[in-house]
């Protein structure tokens, strides 16, 4: 029978009051009865209990200063209609752009998240980008600036047992009350059940219990409770048995019976482990193999058995894995055997029943026996703010689990007597396939936002939100607030101070500093983001303000990030369009948390010193191992990947390099890291042809040289082509920029193809001289006046052409052969002066951080 619920508020609230009055009137009594007991022991000296100063200073502690600076006090959030928030929600959740999505994934990046569904892992392609989650986060943060409040789900609890069951049940349906002589009384108060069934009494709640169990796993043991089968070798006396036996189990009770042929039956508790025993077990009656933690087992009881003096071969028949298995066979072995002997040495007695027997032996052993309670349901507490519509917060939350937990038990109970609203539920562990339900902490906190998503379809103005987002403070937890309250009460049970100002500083809503301060949580930026979303979305002035409040606070204290970073690392930007400097530059510094001095802009290339909190010194050890066959580190790759989500949140798309890393030096970079910053920036200022000038002399002097048709032997070809690559490879070393890099590579590829024309033309001149130097040895030297006119005079006829054409094949053989050697000398010398440079960047780079110790 369901109650009337509003009639027994009213009959509460007048006991209530009636009881109130009888506290005051006891209250004057008590203080008029203690007014003439001070005046009769007026002098007496006042008795106080001593505690000691350590107490004392503790229970004078406060956590919490009246100037502590509080989430409330800085975004003064406008109390807007729910409807508002739930529209603003909408409006800026729309406004996602999905196209960043691709772009973070191709570049490798992305977060985490979860699926639909308890216990599903999403894939790595199904993870939302972390553009995507910029946008939730900004979206949340404009609903809190507005007045939205947090979703609160709690798992306060398992159920693993029936008694268990059965309290929180009566929990959830019952509630306490003070009936009108003053005596506490218990109120049924009504539940409802997945199927949308009224559980109003005490009766009902029992058989819907019964259902609940049904379904509950029962305890399993840790340790095994196995029946052995020993054989014994000789002669052994019964006083000799038992003290083997004591021997090979140690302290762990056990029953056995002896027999006349030689075997011993023994029912003992073990310390094997219960599930390999018993699969084990399955494995040897199947012949699967063999079974390994058997042998190992009976081994060990059989060495010490021997070592008790005692030889016997011992054998595993049987293992008990849970309370009711170990029950069944105990009576098995009470039933089977005639005369049973316990571990202590005395005799089972047969005189009443065997159940009798087994249960009061079984009592005797449960403390021996390890065992686990599985969690077989989840009680969970659904909490909104005071003022909250009730109705609309049950509805939300039996949606919310007929869609989340379908398959699975469940029941809810709304409690009005507490200042808050909120929901108790009761979550059955496994659905009806037998699957579990994973309430891990990624899956809660995708709990929260489907929540919020069916709270505001409700009317409800919910966002899940996360510490982060509005700086707040670690939780405490369910024993620290215990602690808090005792030491309250009573200073002596008073806890650290660390504890004292968690509990505080949580329950005053304080700001957290360091969070504030977290460069790498950029909150400055990310609330100017919000901001500038919320004057696109045209939000009431009061929220923009509230968002550019929290932005201030977190912009004063950004300047302490720069001074808990570990070090600067020298960043190369390649934007991916083209934008305004100034554009670039503010997004850039939003981003980031840098000064505009630190920010360098050349076209699409830009160079920043930014802070960072990873290991500098691991940077510089990647960064000096870093050549063509071996690419970035991972820490070097996961520097540039945060770097370039904060970019890709505020809206600029370009790739990241770590060019240099140096330590950090009264929050600023080091000198050499500055000085390589500096130079980049003259250099990058100067005109761009001068660098270049001297390689296109050097293209213009060999195509003249090409025109004027210049007769070179290869050895001189081969030493201008060596000197023009170290050139070029000095070059290279010299350019910083992706424009200068660029014209280099489009030079060398010019260049080489110069060279490439030029040596085949002279070794196509050089080829008639070879073959004239091969047919003609009898010819006076004195008859070849010059080359010009070698090279006019045809070839002599009395040559056969067969031997001719011999030798023009081995002439142009040698060349090539020449050619391949020429090129693999360059190649080498190449190779040798890239090593140079390198070597000479790290004996730099070295130097600098010498310097830096030095300064230090």
């Amino acid at each position: 029978m369901a109650y009337d619920w509003s009639s027994l508020l009213g009959d509460i609230e007048s006991f209530t009051v009636r009881r109130g009055k009888s506290l005051l009137d006891e209250e004057d009594e008590r203080r008029r009865r203690a007014g003439a007991m001070r005046i009769a022991i007026a002098a007496e000296p006042s008795q106080q209990r001593s505690m000691p100063s350590g107490i004392v200073r503790k229970s004078r502690m406060t956590a919490v200063s009246a100037h502590e600076t509080t989430i409330n006090t800085i975004l003064q959030p406008a109390q807007a209609a729910p409807r508002e928030i739930i529209a603003l929600v909408g409006t800026l959740g729309a406004g996602a752009k999905p196209e960043m999505d691709d772009e973070l994934r191709r570049s490798g990046g992305g977060g985490g998240g979860t699926t639909k569904g308890a216990g599903i892992t999403p894939s790595h392609a199904d993870r939302p980008s972390a553009a995507k989650l910029a946008s939730a986060e900004s979206t949340t943060r404009a609903a809190i600036a507005a007045g939205a409040q947090p979703v609160v789900i709690k798992v306060t609890s398992t159920v693993s047992s029936r008694a268990s069951a059965a309290g929180l049940m009566t929990y959830l349906g019952t509630r306490e009350i003070e009936k009108e002589n003053g005596e506490k009384g218990k109120a049924e108060i009504p539940i409802f059940d997945q199927d949308g069934v009224v559980i109003a009494s005490r009766e009902e709640r029992a058989a819907a219990l019964q259902g609940w169990l049904s379904e509950f796993r029962e305890p399993y043991a840790l340790d095994a409770v196995a029946t052995l089968s020993i054989k014994l070798a000789g002669a052994v006396s019964d006083e000799e048995l038992h003290d083997a036996l004591n021997a090979a189990f140690g302290a762990k009770p056990f029953l056995y019976s002896r027999h006349q042929d030689g075997r011993v039956s023994v029912y003992a508790v073990t310390s094997l482990p219960a599930k390999k025993i018993a699969g084990a077990l399955r494995a040897r009656e199947n012949n699967e193999g063999p079974a390994r933690t058997l042998d190992k087992a009976e081994a060990e009881i059989a060495g010490r058995m021997s070592d008790a003096g005692v030889l016997a071969e011992v054998r595993i028949v049987g293992a008990a894995v849970s309370d009711k298995s170990g029950r069944y066979f105990l009576e098995k072995f009470l039933r089977t055997e005639k005369y049973v002997v316990t571990s202590a040495g005395e005799a089972v007695k047969r005189g009443a029943a065997v159940k009798d027997v087994a249960d009061g032996i079984w009592r005797g052993w449960s403390a021996d026996i390890r065992t686990v309670e599985p969690r077989n349901a989840f009680h969970v507490i659904f909490s909104a703010r005071a003022g909250t519509g009730a109705e609309a917060m049950k509805r939300a939350v039996r949606d919310f689990l007929s869609e989340e937990v379908a398959g699975h038990r469940w029941i809810t109970a709304h409690h009005p007597d507490t200042g808050h609203v909120h929901v108790h539920t009761m979550i059955s562990a496994r659905d009806d396939v037998g699957k579990a339900l994973r309430l891990t902490k990624p899956e809660l906190y995708a709990w929260r936002e489907r929540f919020a998503a069916k709270a505001r379809e409700h009317g409800i103005a919910m966002v899940a939100t996360r510490r982060a987002d509005v700086a707040a403070t670690r939780p405490y937890s369910q024993a620290q607030a215990g602690a808090y309250e005792r030491g309250r009460a009573d200073p002596r049970y008073l806890k650290s101070a660390a504890v004292n100002q968690r509990v505080e500083r949580k329950r005053a809503g304080a700001a957290d500093r360091a969070t504030l301060a977290n460069g790498n949580l950029a909150l400055a930026p990310k609330w100017q983001a919000t901001a500038i979303a919320l004057k696109q979305a045209g939000a009431k002035p009061s929220v923009i303000a509230a968002a550019d409040r929290f932005a201030a606070a977190a912009t004063t204290h950004a300047p302490q990030a720069a001074s808990r970073a570990s070090g600067f690392v020298l960043l190369r930007l390649e934007v991916e369009r083209a934008m305004q400097r100034e554009t670039v530059a503010v997004l850039v510094e939003g981003a980031f948390g840098v000064d505009a001095k630190l920010i360098f802009i050349a076209g699409k290339s830009v160079q920043v010193l930014a802070p960072t909190t990873a290991s500098v010194s691991k940077i510089e050890r990647e960064l000096a191992k870093q050549n063509d066959e071996f690419g970035p580190g991972s820490e070097t790759r996961s520097v540039a990947r945060d770097f370039q989500t904060r970019l890709l949140a505020h809206g600029l798309r370009a790739a990241v390099v770590v060019e240099a890393a140096g330590s950090v030096k009264h929050s600023a970079p080091s000198p050499w890291l500055q000085r390589k910053f500096d130079t980049f920036a003259e250099r990058s200022a100067a005109p761009p042809d001068e660098p270049l000038s001297e390689f296109r002399t050097l293209i213009a002097s060999i195509q003249q040289q090409k025109e004027n048709a210049m007769p070179l032997s290869l050895e001189q070809f081969d030493e201008r082509v060596a000197r023009a690559n170290k050139s070029m490879d000095r070059l290279e070393g010299m350019v910083d920029s992706g424009a200068e890099r660029q014209a280099v590579e489009e030079m060398r590829k010019e260049i080489a193809a110069l060279f490439e024309e030029q040596r085949r033309d002279i070794q196509m001149q050089q080829m008639p001289s070879t073959m004239q130097a091969g047919g003609g040895g009898g010819t006076p030297t004195a008859a070849r006046v010059d080359d010009s006119q070698t090279l006019d005079r045809p070839t002599p006829t009395n040559v056969d052409p067969a031997i001719a054409a011999q030798q023009q094949a081995i002439a142009v053989g040698r060349a090539a052969r020449a050619a391949r050697e020429q090129a693999g000398a360059a190649k080498n010398a190449q190779d040798e002066q890239r090593q140079q440079i390198l070597r000479q960047a790290e004996q730099e780079r070295q130097r600098g951080n010498d310097r830096d110790g030095a300064e230090r």
